[in-house]
């Protein structure tokens, strides 16, 4: 069995004295009157449950004992009536308080209580262990007073005992426990009723229990399954206000004046009594959200203590616009320190604020991504060649946060070429390849293998004469026809457009003019879609350090909307990826 400390929650001070009179059967109990008592609310327990405590909270001086007396029936009859614990339940015998048996009575325990407890301080009760077989609806009562020391405890013991024949008033109470199995918890269900949600729109959606027991019943919202991870896309979906019926009481819940599902915050909380009711809740999703599919946990819980209640379970989805992946850039400087600069999705300002992912990365002369560095879904893998010609492999690693695996020595001899630059999925097989070309100006392509011990099969020469141009880059459809393009740049500043053809041996159509002038950046690289409209992007930074965004078209002709400063002061960097 578990073992867990269980506490019944006060909700008042202490006895302060016993009973003026012993109910009349015995002499007064002497009270210095300077603290008191309440006992809390009548706690569910499941069977199992290892050492519960009966215990409280209170406020006062105290210098004596709690006297406990416990019962199968409520203690409003003849003293010792029903005295003792029903099947099931045991009082520990390596008891963990200060509380002792009281000699020649039946479940009665002693407490030693004394010094100041302040306002709220807590006072002792014995422990009980409940057995996993104990019957539904098990209920265990008790009384308590307080003794003060040098009284008549005998006179406190049988006050304890027939407690419940007067009301609680700060100087006694009673209260009990009751045991419920996990069938008859089962017996309360809970129904989402949960349309899909149109961005930008408030929109109704039902949870309906039926409670057999009171409880507390909470609700939680987050991502579904099977779709990329929303942290990088600035989720704003909530619920925004709430209503049931008479036999439930339910409140917005924050968590760090949050509610938003992205944070993770539980929405809803209902203290529910035993009833049918609906609890009708509107969930607004910001305009522009995506269409993220949501998963929603409703727990009914019915145990004070212990006993994890099994969620329900509902699913909707956003009906918002599509779900663009978030990409990355990377940025090394002369010190040899790469950064990783988040994606926002936003055309305008496209990062996030840089983290630092590695050093030491000046000992490559030769540096490109596979494909684009995506935040949610495939990562995005690196190359790096070093001075002794020697290519290593670091594979990206999927998540939020991104980063890279320890790197894999491919093999030397690569300083063999002059310019190394990730070409995507050329041959339409699912796997990012590799273009390289040699001093002659022969390209080369090679085939990714997925492999990430031997991530390249043999070299396919694709072409020759390409030492007319000085800058290479690739990796992204730029045309609109799913297949990833080239870029070249020429020694008079003009750009040419190689649209995909998805054929390994001949990967690449007829060049297409894609503006002139190009020769005013010194880097350029296209990291994808930046702006979410789901076309790919190119970065171009000039002499003065500006970084430019030329937001893509889909269209080989004019692949390139109107430039957008996007930052400034890049010249710290002297690789962009």
């Amino acid at each position: 069995m578990s073992r867990r400390w269980g506490r019944i929650a006060a909700t008042g001070g202490w006895v302060a004295a016993l009973l003026a009179t012993a109910l009349g059967t015995a002499a007064p109990v002497s009270a210095d009157g300077s603290y008191s008592f309440t006992l809390g609310d009548a706690p569910t327990l499941n069977p199992g449950q290892s050492q519960f405590g009966v215990g409280g909270r209170g406020s006062g001086t105290a210098d004596g004992y709690l006297i406990y007396a416990f019962a199968t029936k409520p203690l409003t009859g003849q003293a010792g009536d029903g005295a003792g614990l029903p099947a099931g339940i045991t009082f520990k015998t390596d008891e963990p308080s200060n509380c002792t048996p009281v000699t020649g009575y039946t479940a009665v325990y002693k407490c030693r209580v004394y010094g100041d407890y302040g306002d709220n301080g807590f006072r002792p009760g014995p422990h009980v262990d409940i057995a996993a077989d104990t019957a539904d609806e098990t209920t265990a009562y008790y009384g308590a007073v307080y003794y003060p020391r040098g009284g008549d405890l005998d006179a406190a013991v049988r006050q304890a005992q027939t407690v419940g024949t007067a009301p609680a008033d700060g100087t006694h109470g009673t209260s009990h426990f009751t045991v419920l199995t996990a069938e008859h918890v089962a017996r309360n269900t809970v129904t989402f009723i949960t349309p899909d949600i149109p961005a930008g729109t408030p929109t109704k959606q039902t949870l309906r229990i039926h409670a057999v027991d009171k409880g507390r019943f909470s609700v939680s919202f987050g991502q579904g399954g099977g779709q990329p991870n929303w942290w990088d896309h600035n989720v704003d979906i909530r619920v925004t206000q709430v209503s049931s019926g008479a036999t439930a009481q339910c409140t917005l819940v924050r968590h760090g004046g949050m509610n938003d599902f992205a944070s993770g915050a539980s929405s809803l909380g209902c203290d529910v009594t035993p009833g049918d009711v609906d609890i009708t809740y509107s969930v607004l999703a910001a305009p522009g959200t995506e269409s993220w599919k949501i998963g929603g946990w409703a727990f009914y819980q019915v145990y004070t203590y212990g006993g994890s209640p099994q969620p329900t379970r509902g699913n909707f989805a956003i009906q918002g616009t599509p779900i663009r992946d978030r990409v990355r850039l990377l940025a090394r400087d002369a010190n040899g320190g790469l950064f990783d600069y988040g994606g926002t999705g936003k055309g305008d300002t496209p990062f996030r604020d840089r983290y630092q992912m590695g050093t030491g990365w000046g000992i490559y002369n030769a540096i490109t991504k596979l494909s684009p560095l995506q935040a949610d879904q495939t990562a995005g893998d690196l190359v790096a060649r070093d001075a002794d010609g020697v290519l290593w492999y670091y594979r990206g690693i999927t998540g939020p946060y991104g980063g890279l695996a320890d790197r894999v020595r491919l093999g030397a001899g690569w300083n063999t070429y002059n310019t190394l630059t990730g070409a995507g999925d050329l041959n339409s097989d699912g796997k990012a390849d590799l273009l390289a070309r040699d001093g002659a100006g022969d390209f080369w392509l090679y085939p990714g293998t997925g492999n990430p011990k031997a991530p390249f099969g043999d070299r396919i020469r694709i072409g020759w004469g390409w030492n007319g141009y000085n800058t290479l880059v690739g990796g992204s459809d730029l045309s609109g026809d799913g297949k990833p393009d080239l870029l070249a740049r020429d020694g008079a500043g003009d750009l040419w457009l190689y649209p995909g053809t998805g054929n390994p041996k001949a990967p690449f159509g007829d060049r297409i003019r894609a503006g002139w002038g190009w020769n005013a950046y010194n880097q350029l690289t296209i990291p994808g879609d930046l702006n979410s409209d789901g076309n790919a992007d190119l970065l171009a930074r000039d002499g003065a350090g500006d970084l430019w965004l030329y937001p893509g078209t889909g269209n080989p002709k004019a692949p390139f909307g109107d430039r957008i400063r996007v930052g400034w002061g890049w010249n710290g960097y002297n690789q962009l990826l």
